[in-house]
């Protein structure tokens, strides 16, 4: 390579760099203008009296840093002083970059902003922290002017040979983890602003020779050969960054497929910008955002895929952040109001339709539900054609399995079909989903129950009950269950019921409306305010952190109670047989409960042992629980409401103390009478049954007593390490591990919590581990429904004489992290 034609791409290079900057300024209001201007400023000097207190060791200074006026005019108007320069013996950072959408069609009023920091190679882990620290106060100061700015470090060998530095740590998580490498580096290359130090050499011939002519350059790695097997990690990445964005993480996802289309000859979009550079072309259509649109849109239409194409029309719109139905004099003036008009003209959109997506920011939850489905759906057939591709290579090295593990789990919660999940509705651009008015309506032929986002005017209520509710309503249901409680519980998680919603149940009086906003009123503190779900959490077991018993929702006794009745019995009256009828005051039962993997459920028992039933059902995850669970009982009876709570809460709370002192070798029982019949509960370490007591023929002492443990010679854990029984959870396939000399224990615990025992010989953990996690991945036959419900896996651990289960290869560090 010459000379020449190096400072020949630098040149080009610096000229797209110059424009992009144009138009993120032209972008930006002039709050967060300032702000963007101060990004290098503020990492080139340690700016004590800005964002808080920065330690004045904290390294700082940028390769040939210089003060902008747009610099000193920012300083200016947030009345900042300007240090002394830096000396540049004593810069510590390569370059400061700008990337991802802005400055791209993809860039609207609330994005943010992802910066990129690289760092001198010569950095000790102890200058690190000090610079993390001091870009979380930077980033909180932002924070504070309604602009949101991500700082990363990327060592500079971060994409080249990172394993041969201690101080070269993955991307943040935000970004990748270890799932996606150089499908990252693409996306710098495509999309990068450089806003101070090194010019970035990411033309498609660019080396680490650019370096030697030019010292100013600055050399990250080559991407034109992108590994097959790292598509499977990054469309599983983009699949969890899909729940919180999911219209962002589609286009993405629909690259990836794009892109495994055509391997192994696969054009990068890098690649396109650059030919657009090298033709002198830097108009609008030479943006990132634009050209990854317009790939998909030509893969989609080869594969006569019209309903993916019409919602990823809708997400490049929406991320774009510009209204056309309502244009405001700032927004007229935008660069990209041109180009985008012609597009929606191209894909003959409606004046109404455009309007719809304009009032994105009003959007109630039943739009907003319909366009998660939507998406939901178009990203599970992205990630199975990814899946399909992906199966012809091998899992890559970079990505650890123990981390494919968390994403597949984290996944799993969010795209699972069961019935019982309280599903988070995205709000997406929504500002809020509250309702004034919420209808339910129960269909006796179908026993489901429906909600409806309005109010009702009952006229006939002994014929509105059977009614078609579609003759009822002018919208659609919104949410349906086979229960009340489930429908509350989810709007109450949802947001559109407040304390001020006000509920209407079709054929039925004000008594159940006052019930509804009871329940409502009592929920959303408990649902409200939930605990952070840590790594820790989703490699372990999961426990119940709420749980909330509702009584009496449907059914309630304490109405055929006359007052006579109540003078006579509420003084130590045992709710579950009151009175001389021996009658129970609580009917119907249901549950809702958080666990720590974040999912919320909802479940209803039915009967005379409807009680029994749920304390059967929620047990054993009781028992996983510490004592910080938050046991809650909510009455919606019309009499007796503190006496019921006093005395379920008394029952939880027994059951929970007796299910915490079983162990491998003991039942312990506890009677109970509900109506005119005993029963005796069972606890022992698998969880909680009951059986009728016939006292006339003789369980003579009828007290809390201990049992033998009755069923051990049947039971398939009896020549399993004990400590696994404190393990074992429905719903999830686990794996115990424990090599000893030149064998490799499996102990597998299926989704009924049936265990096996197989021995492997001259096996490592990791090489087994690996292998069925490629299996359950690829493997038609090993594949199960829901496809994310990955198996867990656990190391079986001698730690100072006591066998202890720890999860497979997370380290102490990691697991104590957010996820």
């Amino acid at each position: 390579m010459t000379d020449k034609t190096a400072y020949y791409q630098k040149d080009l290079a610096e000229k797209l760099n110059g424009i992009r900057l144009a138009r993120v300024l032209n972008v930006l209001p002039e709050s967060q203008l300032h702000l963007f201007h101060l990004i290098p400023f503020l990492i080139h000097h340690n700016q004590i009296n800005v964002p808080g207190i920065i330690d004045p060791d904290t390294p700082c200074g940028i390769h040939g840093f210089t003060l902008s006026d747009a610099i000193v005019s920012a300083c200016d108007a947030l009345s900042l002083s300007i240090p002394e320069m830096i000396q540049p013996s004593d810069c510590v950072f390569e370059g400061i970059y700008a990337m991802g959408s802005t400055a791209s069609f993809g860039q609207n009023p609330q994005s943010d902003v992802d910066i990129w920091l690289v760092y001198n190679s010569k950095l000790t882990d102890d200058q690190l922290k000090l610079i993390e620290y001091k870009n979380k106060l930077i980033s909180d100061w932002f924070a504070g002017f309604e602009f949101e700015v991500n700082f990363y470090l990327v060592h500079p060998m971060q994409f080249r040979e990172c394993s041969a530095f201690d101080n070269c740590q993955p991307v943040g998580l935000e970004h990748s983890g270890s799932s996606q490498h150089w499908l990252l580096l693409e996306e710098f290359y495509r999309s990068h602003i450089r806003l101070a130090g090194k010019v970035v050499a990411w033309w498609p011939d660019a080396n680490s020779q650019n370096t030697e002519f030019d010292a100013s350059l600055l050399y990250l790695g080559d991407i034109n050969s992108l590994p097959a097997a790292e598509y499977f990690g990054a469309s599983l990445w983009q699949l969890y960054k899909g729940l919180n964005k999911p219209h962002k993480a589609l286009l993405k996802v629909l690259l990836l497929e794009t892109y495994a289309s055509e391997y192994p000859s696969t054009t990068l979009i890098t690649q396109q910008i650059w030919q657009y550079c090298e033709q002198q072309d830097f108009s609008v259509d030479n943006d990132a955002y634009l050209l990854l649109y317009q790939r998909i849109e030509t893969y989609l239409i080869a594969q006569g895929d019209d309903n993916r194409l019409e919602i990823v029309r809708r997400c490049f719109y929406l991320k774009s952040g510009v209204t056309l139905s309502c244009l405001s004099p700032n927004s007229a003036a935008d660069w990209r109001v041109e180009k985008i008009q012609n597009l929606v003209k191209q894909w003959a959109w409606s004046h109404e339709l455009v309007a719809t997506l304009d009032n994105s920011p009003y959007w109630h939850a039943g739009q907003l539900k319909w366009f998660n489905q939507q998406l939901s759906e178009l990203l599970l057939v992205s990630y199975k054609n990814l899946l399909q591709f992906a199966s012809k290579q091998t899992l890559s090295e970079r990505m650890r399995v123990e981390e494919l593990g968390l994403l597949a789990r984290k996944l799993h919660t969010y795209f699972s079909e069961d019935t019982h999940l309280l599903q988070p509705l995205n709000r997406l651009w929504s500002l809020s989903t509250a309702e004034k008015s919420l209808t339910i309506f129960h269909c006796r032929q179908a026993s489901r129950f429906y909600l409806y986002r309005q109010a009702y005017l009952d006229k006939d209520p002994s014929q509105a009950v059977d009614n078609d509710p579609a003759h009822e309503f002018d919208d659609h249901s919104i949410h349906e269950a086979d229960n009340i409680c489930n429908l509350v519980a989810w709007s109450v998680l949802n947001g559109l019921a407040t304390a001020d919603t006000q509920w209407f149940q079709v054929g039925r009086g004000k008594r159940r409306t006052d019930k509804l906003s009871y329940l409502t009123r009592k929920l959303i503190p408990i649902m409200h305010n939930v605990p952070t779900v840590y790594k820790r959490d989703l490699c372990e077991p999961w426990c119940y952190q709420k749980i909330v018993l509702i009584t009496n929702m449907d059914r309630d006794p304490t109405t055929q109670l006359s007052e006579q009745e109540l003078i006579l019995e509420h003084v130590n009256a045992n709710i579950l047989s009151f009175g001389q009828t021996k009658i129970s005051m609580v009917s119907s039962v249901a549950i809702v409960c958080l666990n720590s993997w974040g999912e919320w459920q909802s479940h209803r028992f039915n009967g005379k042992t409807a009680l029994l039933e749920a304390i059967s059902f929620i047990i054993l995850g009781l028992k996983r629980s510490n004592e910080q669970v938050d046991l809650s009982i909510i009455s919606c009876s019309a009499k007796l409401k503190q006496p019921i709570f006093n005395q379920l809460k008394t029952l939880l709370l027994r059951c929970y103390g007796l299910m915490k002192k079983v162990n491998q070798t003991n039942t312990l029982m506890h009677p109970i009478t509900i109506g005119e019949q005993h029963y005796s509960m069972h606890f022992n370490s698998l969880g909680m049954m009951y059986r009728k007591v016939d006292l006339i023929t003789g369980t003579g002492n009828f007290n809390s007593s201990v049992l033998p443990y009755a069923d051990l010679a049947e039971d398939p854990y009896l020549n399993s390490p004990s400590v696994i029984q404190k393990f074992i959870v429905m719903g999830a396939k686990q794996y115990f591990l424990r090599e000893r000399h030149q064998t490799l224990d499996v102990f597998i615990a299926d989704d009924n919590n049936q265990l096996e025992h197989l021995q492997y010989q001259h096996t490592s953990i990791n090489d087994f581990v690996a292998k069925e996690s490629h299996l359950y991945v690829f493997d038609e036959q090993k594949q199960r429904s829901p496809v994310f419900n990955m198996p867990q896996f656990f190391q079986l651990v001698d730690i100072e004489g006591k066998l202890t289960v720890i999860p497979f290869g997370l380290s102490v560090d990691e697991m104590g992290s957010a996820f």
